[in-house]
């Protein structure tokens, strides 16, 4: 596409007004027979002996409203004392897992009280808000040629302050951990990442369950689905502490296992999630992609990359299968960090199955009114219908899909009862992950157009739409400045960044809406420099890309000399939970100060 000026040629705007340069979309985004005597971990010696309880499970229609009730019956635990020697024994090597049936989740014990007050407590009907909205509500219709418009359509939650009592209890959280033991993880890279998985146990509570999976060549399932209740914290931990690194590296085995654990769970939690940790290089991403397949819970997938050996793009991709985070970790210490951070977004998760729909609507003599363009991996389009669905959403977040509309040149003249004109309607559904009820919100999109040759006066533009519509252009950029550097072009990669923060910066009412994006962008600069990309110039700018088009997760800050540094400020898409976890982590961590 050639460049095009939207400022005042697009609506009729001031002279003043800066110019936004399109840059061509080219974005893809790195586009057994169960044999239950050895369950490759020894449970803890003593588990719950509690009576056995008939909870209800419910099978859920495509928005997830109840549709029918099967009551299940929880199967007390096999009681194994503690063997370090099974430890990393695993299920027959050549079973395949999607064929067992584990069935050993453990009940979630969570009373209707509890429930109900937590459903009451956030109502996204009044909490949660939609809208659609353009660069410009008003402009000119050009007789000469097409014209593009920026738009968004967004959701946002407010924030809630999750506290652990009675009046404000969260939700629970399943969370599968996926542990790379292949012989590169040897030292303090699976120290660090023991070290922790302890740390991530003082956040989950009674309402939470934990399993944990190890991987090599081969997957070994550590421990069940399991409450992390006090007790059963001495469990994981000692488990924990015996996890040692020694063998190969083969994803596709954790994840098929992990699959098969979420599809054959008696009991689902609140919210899901898979972990997934590894350090290495692993060719079996179309494995995991077809497999993905076949995984139809509702659950987010986060991936967590180990020093300068792993496969960055890999990594993102397989995030991108189910709309996670990708967290770059050159510096191992910085690890807990980051599990607080996705952790931090599991538990103030408000809503899950979010599907959102815009239809290109415009009537007649403005039929041909169409969204011309999308940015990011998660739109699909059928028709004139443009779909978006997401596993989860949290509270204090908000989530921006950036489009573009085309104005295509028209000739005729434009009477007054054709000026306001609906082009898109648009509808969010998303489900309330306690009590399963279904929110349902509308919203349009209606522009006032004018002809060339009439005055319009006071169409300033949005400028919440051009930061958003800037944070995807500059995500772009550094993308393709990625791939000049694949290329052994990095002066050329240079360019590309400071000619973007140059279009940003030109206004400074716009740049101070653009600071995420041009921290991302600065960054990428000097990631870009050749002494750096190769270090950990491509890692970085492979999690910018990734987790700024999906508004998630924290993008990793490196210093001039190449050091990963700590998150002091907030990130661009934490919520007041992350931030408040992520400093409770660090501060455990900062140098004591004696009198």
């Amino acid at each position: 596409m050639n460049q095009q000026q939207i400022s005042q040629q697009i609506f009729g705007n001031s002279s003043n007004q800066q110019q936004i340069q399109q840059t061509p979309f080219n974005h893809p985004i790195y586009q057994q027979q169960q044999n239950i005597t050895n369950l490759g971990i020894a449970q803890q010696a003593t588990v719950n002996n509690l009576p056995n309880p008939i909870i209800p499970h419910c099978n859920n229609n495509v928005f997830g409203q109840p549709t029918n009730i099967i009551y299940q019956t929880q199967q007390p635990f096999q009681q194994i004392p503690l063997n370090q020697n099974s430890l990393f024994s695993s299920l027959n090597k050549n079973t395949n897992s999607a064929f067992i049936d584990y069935g050993d989740d453990e009940r979630i014990e969570l009373k209707k009280e509890d429930a109900k007050q937590t459903a009451n407590k956030y109502n996204l009907n009044e909490k949660l808000s939609f809208e659609i909205k353009a660069l410009y509500k008003m402009g000119k219709l050009l007789n000469n040629r097409t014209q593009y418009l920026p738009g968004i359509v967004s959701i946002k939650a407010k924030d809630q302050n999750i506290t652990q009592n009675h009046e404000n209890k969260r939700v629970g959280v399943d969370l599968i951990c996926l542990i790379d033991i292949s012989g590169s993880m040897i030292g303090v890279k699976i120290q660090m990442v023991k070290e922790s998985l302890i740390v991530l146990l003082q956040f989950l509570g009674d309402e939470d369950r934990l399993q944990l999976i190890t991987f090599d060549n081969d997957a070994h399932r550590l421990t069940p689905l399991k409450r992390v209740t006090k007790q059963n914290k001495v469990y994981f931990t000692q488990i924990i502490q015996q996890i040692q690194a020694n063998g190969g590296n083969r994803i596709s085995e954790a994840t098929k296992m992990a699959f098969c654990q979420l599809k054959n769970r008696k009991y689902v939690n609140n919210v899901t999630s898979i972990f997934l940790l590894s350090d290495g290089v692993d060719y079996t991403f179309p494995e995991i992609k077809e497999q993905i397949k076949t995984a139809n819970e509702v659950f987010t997938l986060h991936t967590f990359g180990f020093g300068q050996d792993h496969d960055a793009p890999m990594m993102t991709q397989i995030c991108n299968l189910k709309s996670g985070s990708f967290y770059f970790v050159q510096d191992v210490t910085l690890l807990d960090e980051f599990f607080a951070d996705a952790l931090g977004g599991l538990i103030s998760v408000v809503g899950e199955q979010l599907d959102i729909t815009i239809t290109s609507q415009a009537p007649p003599p403005y039929q041909n009114i169409q969204i011309s363009k999308t940015y990011g991996n998660m739109w699909q389009k059928k028709g004139n219908q443009y779909y978006i669905t997401q596993p989860q959403f949290a509270s204090g977040s908000r989530k921006d899909y950036v489009f573009e509309i085309a104005l295509p040149k028209f000739e005729a003249k434009i009477e007054d009862f054709q000026r306001n004109v609906k082009v898109i309607d648009a509808e969010l559904r998303i489900k309330d992950p306690v009590n399963g009820t279904v929110i349902t919100k509308q919203t349009s999109l209606t522009l006032t157009f004018f002809n060339e040759d009439e005055l319009i006066n006071q169409n300033e533009a949005d400028l919440d739409v051009y930061a958003q519509y800037f944070r995807v252009k500059g995500t772009e950029v550094i993308d393709e400045a990625r791939k000049a550097c694949e290329q052994n072009k990095n002066e050329d990669a240079q360019k590309l960044i400071d000619n973007m923060l140059i279009q940003i910066q030109k206004n400074p009412n716009v740049a101070a809406q653009c600071t995420g994006i041009i921290q991302d962008l600065q960054q990428a600069k000097q990631a870009s420099a050749r002494t750096s990309y190769s270090l950990f110039g491509q890692k970085q700018m492979c999690q910018m890309v990734s987790n700024n088009y999906q508004q998630g997760g924290v993008n990793s800050l490196f210093s001039a000399q190449g050091m990963q540094l700590q998150q002091v400020q907030p990130a661009a898409y934490q919520n007041v939970q992350q931030q408040q976890m992520m400093f409770q982590v660090q501060s455990s961590k900062a140098p004591q100060k004696f009198n």
